[in-house]
């Protein structure tokens, strides 16, 4: 018989040759699915853990960066006086021999010192990104700017095109989210990392505008927050 010799010499029949062929290829299956949903939960953890990271460090450098105080004097030598800074920090200037005064002159903070003589000390705590130019209204070789930044660039999280204004804010935040394509929940975190207000935001709206009121005065994180993305913004109240 043809088949008992195959047998006997230690080949397997045709059908299962066949049945070893299905086999190995739903085991190449399984392991291309397996591989694929490790890969699938490995870009979703990574992409949840860059989102806590971001909103550590938002919390951490708020708190940091919002306590640096920066002493510049303020005489006759003080010409084309540039100060780098970051958002929060305050300057701090003190008056050298003469009567000077200290004043805005464009820019996006405005303040004014008034005319004061040797010793006198003003200070201003800038809280918008931007830059902001300065001079001795009646020594014009006495000038400068002061350059302010903040020390995070988010731009790589914000999916969702943010805007928060006015920053700093007093009694209402106004907010706007460009790209939306369907609802959002809305959360405010103060510097402990806890949630002090939460809101629903409607898709169709033009934007939102929240009492921020009662709040007490300092930084916040604006966190945004739908099934496609999540976009971080800190604003400052007054």
């Amino acid at each position: 018989n043809p088949m008992d010799s195959n047998i006997r010499a230690g080949s397997s029949p045709a059908f299962s040759t066949k049945t070893r062929n299905n086999y190995y290829g739903f085991f190449c299956s399984y392991l291309l699915l397996r591989f694929g949903t490790e890969i699938v939960n490995f870009i979703q953890n990574n992409i949840i853990m860059k989102q806590k990271l971001l909103f550590l460090s938002l919390l951490i450098s708020s708190f940091v960066f919002s306590q640096t105080t920066h002493q510049y004097p303020w005489n006759m030598q003080s010409t084309n006086q540039t100060i780098n800074i970051e958002i929060g920090d305050t300057v701090v200037w003190t008056w050298g021999s003469g009567t000077h005064n200290l004043i805005s002159t464009g820019g996006v903070e405005a303040f004014d010192s008034g005319y004061h003589g040797q010793g006198h000390v003003f200070s201003h705590t800038f809280n918008m990104v931007g830059s902001t130019t300065f001079t001795c209204s009646p020594h014009a070789s006495m000038y400068g700017v002061v350059n302010v930044t903040d020390p995070l660039s988010v731009n790589e999280y914000n999916i969702i095109q943010l805007d928060v204004y006015p920053n700093p804010a007093i009694d209402i935040v106004n907010i706007k989210l460009n790209t939306l394509n369907e609802d959002a929940d809305l959360a405010i975190y103060n510097m402990l990392g806890k949630v002090v207000m939460q809101k629903s935001y409607d898709f169709n709206a033009e934007s939102l505008s929240i009492d921020v009121s009662q709040l007490t005065t300092g930084i916040y994180i604006l966190k945004v927050s739908n099934s496609e993305s999540t976009s971080y913004k800190r604003f400052i109240k007054k």
